[in-house]
């Protein structure tokens, strides 16, 4: 986040020090340590009161950064929110009044900061007033210059649904009366950049306020960040959906194979009484089945019965050649006859 920050400070100083038109003076606190403006507390005394205005109709935005993290483990429920605002007053008098901002329901922790137009140097909190949506602050902004302004909150943001836990995040870039500033942007730079982060399991989709989708031409990646870039401004109203699937994908092919056969098993008498073909192949298979088992025994007894058909002639070999006695003979024949009977 700290980098693409510095680098749009590093264009937006490249691209109005290079118009003739645009240029920086230095910004001042006053002893206390809070910004007062562009103007010292001493230079105050010299402005010209005739040349001060509190209309913002001459305010316009030449650009705006929108930085949502939706799956920072520390997050919880929460989305973290950092804006970055470049206020120009286009007009001949030096504004001194009141800036403003939209911001969603459940805001936490709020703060704005004037930035210093240099990288990597920090600028100082400002007082804010927080009336509903609307945050403001008061500053001055000299003719023909710029001011820049970091917004940084948190959005309590639960995750609804069942089967798809979703994140929502919107934001009124524009909302009358109160908050009508025109988007104008310096030439070959863009005007609005959006930068959303989130997992890789999470799913974003962006809308309008007519609920179209928003597709920006200039999108880029960055690690687990999406950055879009807008060269002019066509939607009043900026809505985020943070999708991601509350069941494990993996298991979904297990629950679905276990789901088929019980509807299987369930529809099968129903299916077997309409379809003759069924019952006739399921016929088959008992049949063949049967018949398995049937000719394996009969092969068995076959064999049973040659051996003692064998054993019985060698008997009877033995016997006339006086191997064995009366009583021996009797029983291994008796034996044997009832083996080859049963």
């Amino acid at each position: 986040m700290k980098r693409i920050y510095q680098v749009l400070i590093f264009l937006v100083l490249i691209a109005l020090l290079a118009d003739p038109v645009f240029g920086y003076r230095d910004y001042a606190t006053n002893s206390s340590g809070a910004i007062t403006g562009n103007i010292t507390q001493n230079d105050r005394r010299n402005i010209d009161l005739a040349n001060t205005t509190d209309s913002d109709q001459n305010i316009e935005v030449s650009l705006h950064l929108i930085e949502v993290e939706a799956d920072r483990l520390d997050l919880q429920d929460k989305l973290y929110v950092h804006e970055t605002i470049v206020f120009r007053n286009a007009g001949t008098k030096i504004f001194s009044g009141t800036l403003k901002t939209w911001v969603p329901d459940g805001v936490l922790e709020i703060k704005v900061m004037k930035a210093e137009m240099v990288a990597g140097i920090e600028g100082q909190s400002i007082v804010t007033e927080q009336n509903g949506n609307i945050i403001s602050w008061q500053d001055y902004i000299e003719a023909n210059n710029v001011s820049m302004y970091a917004i940084e909150y948190l959005l309590s943001a639960e995750p609804k649904g069942s089967i798809t836990k979703s994140k929502y995040y919107s934001k009124k870039l524009l909302y009358p009366p109160l908050i009508n500033y025109q988007y104008f942007p310096t030439p070959g730079y863009p005007v609005f950049i959006l930068k959303v982060s989130k997992s890789k399991a999470s799913s974003i989709t962006i809308l309008d306020e007519n609920g179209n989708k928003i597709i920006a031409q200039d999108v880029s990646e960055e690690d687990s960040s999406i950055i879009s870039r807008f060269s002019e401004l066509q939607f009043k109203e900026l809505n985020i959906e943070f999708s991601k699937s509350a069941i494990d994908l993996s298991q979904i092919g297990v629950y679905l194979i276990i789901g088929v056969l019980i509807v299987l098993v369930l529809a099968y008498p129903v299916i077997r009484t309409k379809s003759p073909k069924l019952m006739e192949f399921e016929g088959k298979i008992r049949n063949a089945l049967k018949r398995e088992p049937d000719s394996e025994e009969q092969q068995e007894n076959e064999e049973e019965k040659s051996e003692l058909a064998a054993k019985l002639e060698q008997l009877e070999k033995d016997y006339a050649s006086g191997n064995l006695i009366d009583e021996e003979y009797e029983e291994l024949r008796n034996s044997y006859q009832k083996k080859l009977k049963k």
